[in-house]
């Protein structure tokens, strides 16, 4: 028979009195959490009680539980946040066709300047006007001869440079500059990205293994305790249907164990996507160092930098506009042969050269130049409407996630206090449970309270470092 628990040892009812003095709304639901599982019990220890009576005296033996599989650490995989962020820096292809972008943009710049230099080019013809002329020689079929020449036969250089555009020519610089200034904006903001997912991912990641490894921690106990029943109920102690009860918690457990490790293996195979490492192993992952309390970032943030080099572009367009309507002077030499006839000594006598200015001036257009006016207007009012909703929306953030991060400061703190007399608890029902002063019912209703709070608070430090990273990318510059 089970010894009655009034006679438990004083160390016990020490530490329960202080936990009732501590937590006496903890242990209040706790005990309607119990009699709710015990009702569920009942009946399962009532269909076991069957195959008890028929059992022999002695309780047989469990089937060997399996050992758990070792995770070892494999040096040639990253197991820290920095050392994820720096791979999957190194092998996004989107960061790497960004700076190949600006690289290009460096080479226009290159081109443009050679635009603008010195161009030579080659023009060579050989045309040849037949006419056909009656008896009294008037021009039956061809063309004039006073406007073809009968041929024309040329071989010449002609270079040019364009002269008087200093204006044109600056603002081709700065909206190649501007483009640039894009270009590495955005690679930042492909950056911040990539940072954020694959941050986002690890916490995950790591959640999952911190899950897992308490899992873990608690089926050893279990098992140990498993050994110590066993020789109870042979002792008479506890009843057999008691024990089928903690036999089968036990093995709810390891179906926990290993949902937990599924769950890490698909967590930790979703960070090495994104960050493109190309390993399987289930290795365990060190603890994120949480980021210091960064002021938000104003306009020198990359997501509102943006809209300043938008600004900054539709002023150069504007000024592209007035460039192309100002009158375009080029300076022009050419040198060669040019003759009506093919004989070479005409060849011979047609070697020269010339030179001059090309000058175009527009006149009217139909009004475009204002038209086209209109059109940078209205992407600047939109322009100025985006930027302002993201201001507003940036502040909002940043200050709600202040506050999500008190909340869950206090919360944690909370949690951890229940987590430590609940730890306390079945501490000590661990102790009465060898000397059957306690209920293996009871103390597995401990040990799914415990599980439960410990759940809760891998879940709230989840959710206030993944705010505090939220934080610290709106404080990015």
């Amino acid at each position: 028979m089970r010894k009655d628990t009034a006679s438990a040892g004083p160390d016990f009812l020490q530490i329960c009195a202080g936990a009732l003095r501590g937590s006496s709304f903890f242990l209040a639901r706790l005990f309607v959490r119990f009699s709710c599982l015990i009702r569920g019990f009942a009946s399962g220890v009532l269909a076991l009680g069957l195959w008890a009576g028929a059992a022999r005296a002695q309780v047989p033996a469990p089937p060997t539980l399996a050992p758990l599989p070792a995770v070892a650490p494999a040096p040639a995989s990253p197991r820290r946040l920095d050392d994820f962020l720096r791979v999957a820096r190194q092998n996004s292809p989107l960061l790497r066709e960004t700076a190949n972008q600006v690289s290009q943009n460096s080479i226009d710049s290159l081109v443009r300047a050679r635009q603008n230099g010195v161009q030579v080019g080659g023009i060579g013809s050989a045309l040849y006007y037949p006419s056909i002329t009656n008896s009294q020689g008037e021009n039956v079929l061809g063309y004039d001869q006073a406007i073809s020449n009968g041929g024309n036969y040329a071989a010449i250089a002609q270079a040019t440079k364009p002269i008087l555009n200093r204006f044109q020519l600056q603002n081709d610089y700065q909206i190649l500059a501007s483009q640039g200034q894009v270009l590495r904006n955005t690679g930042r903001l492909s950056a911040l990205d990539l940072r954020r997912s694959i941050t986002d991912q690890f916490i995950n990641a790591y959640a999952a293994e911190t899950q897992l490894a308490f899992s873990r921690s608690l089926l050893g106990q279990l098992r140990q305790q498993d050994a110590q029943l066993r020789q109870l109920v042979n002792g008479g102690i506890f009843k057999q249907t008691q024990y089928l009860s903690f036999y089968l918690s036990v093995r709810t457990q390891e179906v926990t164990v290993e949902q937990n490790q599924l769950a890490y293996r698909r967590e930790l195979g979703t960070l090495r996507a994104l960050a493109g490492v190309a390993d399987t192993a289930l290795i365990s992952l060190e603890a994120p160092t949480p980021p210091t309390h960064r002021p938000l970032a104003g306009l020198l943030a990359p997501s509102q930098r943006q809209y300043t080099l938008d600004s900054l572009r539709l002023l150069l367009d504007r000024r592209a506009i007035d460039a192309y309507y100002r009158p375009k002077l080029s300076a022009v030499l050419d040198a060669g042969l040019q003759s009506s006839s093919y004989l070479p000594i005409a060849l011979a006598h047609s070697v020269g050269f010339g030179g001059g200015f090309q000058l175009a001036v527009p006149i009217f257009d139909g009004h475009q130049r204002q038209l086209q006016y209109q059109r940078i207007e209205l992407s600047e009012q939109s322009r100025r409407g985006y930027r302002q909703f993201l201001t507003v929306q940036r502040r909002q953030q940043y200050e709600q996630l202040e506050s999500l991060i008190r909340a869950s400061d206090a919360l944690l703190g909370r949690i951890r206090e229940q987590v430590r007399v609940a730890d306390a608890l079945v501490g000590a029902a661990r102790q009465q449970l060898a000397t059957g002063d306690v209920a293996i019912l009871d103390y597995l209703n401990l040990v799914t309270s415990y599980r439960t709070l410990q759940f809760s608070l891998t879940q709230a430090e989840t959710d206030r470092l993944r705010s505090r990273f939220a934080l610290d990318y709106l404080a990015e510059y």
